[in-house]
């Protein structure tokens, strides 16, 4: 057994809650051991992808040993207990595309003894040998010439899949599962679903994978340092957890339902996600999966049902879209009122702008529009050409679009983006909390951090510059450190008021979500003292609505900000 395998087996461990070094690889907040730094021109130690494997199961159970079920604890132990060569080629196995792998691509440096290790697995319950796979399946990992030898039939040439079609059409699925197992054996994950779960509690989701590792050992990316614990887990008991994996069922089940979902299995799901949940997540999931539904139930067609399932979502853009439905159908009263509401106890800024704008007269734009011919031979873009010609004025100019109001926002608050909250923090590769874009971000954090914008302008100058020198090249999703380098940084700060980078990081705290998208073009502080951003239009360009909504913030803030249009 490979040292780092034991602590696995230890039962169970309860970690303090304390920080995690910079780069660590613990998940308990432990730095003992340095993860390997890789080389890009360089293979990987032997063990590297089993210790990354290892290292994954050894956290959950450090942070869940007490939800899991005996089975889903042994699976780890099981891999723990594999040798070298056999966990080596597992963690191999399970970044492979599925669910069937053909054993003759089972080839790898650090597992010499192959067939051993693949035996062990399978002795082991950890992998499945030749089990029944769907036949689409099998053929599409066989290479048109192998199709052609083992399953004779005339189809057309070239294209792979007129074969596949011929074949099943002439032979019977047993016929084809026998002989691709005679000349082409595959292996299938014997528990897949295990292997989900314990992502899932490690990364907090079902997307991620150990490719995380990689990227982190290639100094690619580094990591804040912020505490990871029990105390702080992401799903607090095993009916948070259990709820979670019911969402994740019926989101899968709606994926299944298609673009025009029928009445019947929509209002099943409908049923099942009727009463909201009380944990943030879970919430949070449950109301992303009705708009997902309500949507597809919209577009083709299904508006009452639509309705229904908006209704029971506490999620933007739940009422925009059952705005859009009301005025369609020609409910006047119902949109009327549902305005009303959405302009007295808005979910969002943008849910507020939105029911202030529908439905009313478009007003004509009350913001500066400088008309500039252009050339059809420029050999460049129409932001490159603007900030040229905002240049001969005088000074700097960057295409930052929305990396400037993120970037100073994120130094300013990067406390807040940081702050120890409860399920927010997962694991060691994240550049931001779960709940950064969502909308009671601020709410949980108000008890905990304090407002940088209490701060006087020097303070507050001095703090993001302090912030960004203590922590450039740290991840954090609201800061391009390579948009904002030192010297832009400084250069910004020094030619844009403190006052109004106050009423800027104001309109982003407004709404974080909103502010990701639109933001002008360009900035440019200027040698005379003065400064502007820019939003450039080409000929045929129009202001989207998050650039209309960018505009009229930082107009009402009386920040100076045009439209530069090329025709």
């Amino acid at each position: 057994m490979h040292v780092q395998t034991t602590a696995i087996m230890r039962g169970h461990v309860v970690q303090p809650c304390v920080k995690r070094a910079v780069g660590s690889p613990s998940m308990g907040g432990s730095a003992e051991t340095a993860a390997p730094r890789l080389v890009a021109t360089e293979p990987p130690p032997d063990h590297y992808y089993a210790d990354n494997l290892l290292l994954l199961l050894e956290s959950v159970h450090r942070q869940y040993d007490d939800l899991l079920t005996p089975e889903e604890r042994a699976f780890g132990a099981t891999v723990a207990a594999l040798s070298d060569e056999a966990q080596r080629l597992f963690a191999r196995l399970i970044g492979r595309k599925g669910p069937v792998v053909r054993v003759d691509t089972l080839a790898y440096r650090e597992v010499p003894r192959c067939d051993e290790a693949l035996g062990e697995l399978v002795e082991a319950g950890l992998v499945l040998a030749c089990p029944e796979a769907p036949v689409e399946a099998l053929l599409g990992r066989g290479r048109r010439a192998e199709l052609e030898r083992w399953y004779p039939v005339e189809a057309p040439a070239g294209r792979k899949d007129a074969l596949v079609d011929a074949i099943l059409a002439r032979y019977p699925e047993t016929v084809v599962r026998s002989r691709f197992a005679w000349h082409c054996p595959w292996v299938t994950l014997a528990a897949p679903e295990r292997l989900e779960l314990y992502r899932l509690l490690f990364f907090g989701d079902r997307r991620s994978d150990l490719a995380a590792f990689v990227v982190r050992d290639l100094g690619i990316v580094r990591y804040e340092n912020y505490a990871l614990c029990r105390e702080r887990r992401l799903f607090p008991d095993r009916a948070a957890l259990d709820a979670w994996l019911a969402l994740a069922r019926i989101g899968d089940y709606v994926e299944e339902l298609g673009a025009a979902p029928q009445p019947e299995p929509a209002a099943l799901v409908v049923e099942a996600l009727w009463h909201p949940a009380r944990a943030r997540l879970l919430e949070r999931r449950r109301s992303r999966i009705l708009n997902r539904l309500a949507r597809r139930l919209e577009r083709s067609g299904a508006l009452d049902d639509a309705l229904t399932c908006y209704a029971r979502s506490t999620a933007s853009p739940a009422r925009e879209r059952t705005a859009r439905i009301l005025k369609r159908l020609g409910d006047d009263a119902g949109l009327e009122g549902l305005r009303v509401t959405m302009r007295e106890r808005p979910r969002s800024a943008l849910e507020r702008d939105f029911a202030e704008r529908f439905g009313a007269p478009r007003a004509a734009p009350q913001y500066a529009i400088d008309d500039f011919a252009w050339d059809p031979s420029y050999a460049t873009r129409v932001e490159a050409a603007a900030a040229e010609t905002l240049a001969a004025r005088g000074g700097d100019v960057w295409h930052l679009e929305n990396a400037l109001p993120l970037g100073l926002f994120g130094l300013a608050y990067w406390e807040w983006v940081f702050a120890p909250v409860d399920g927010v923090f997962v694991n060691a590769f994240q550049n931001a909390p779960i709940d950064l874009f969502w909308p009671d971000f601020f709410a949980t954090r108000r008890g905990l951090c304090d407002d940088p914008l209490a701060l006087d302008d020097a303070s507050l100058r001095a703090a993001m510059l302090a912030t960004a020198e203590s922590r450039r090249g740290i991840a954090n999703r609201l800061v391009d450190w390579r948009a904002l380098d030192a010297g832009t940084l400084h250069r910004v700060l020094a030619g844009i008021p403190m006052a109004d980078v106050r009423r800027l990081l104001a309109i982003v705290a407004e709404d974080l979500d909103r502010a990701r998208t639109g933001f002008p073009d360009l900035t440019a502080v200027y040698e005379d003292g003065s400064y502007e951003f820019a939003e450039v239009k080409g000929p045929t360009d129009q202001l989207r609505r998050h650039q209309r909504l960018w505009i009229d913030r930082l107009r009402a803030a009386d920040l100076p900000v045009r439209v530069l249009r090329f025709r």
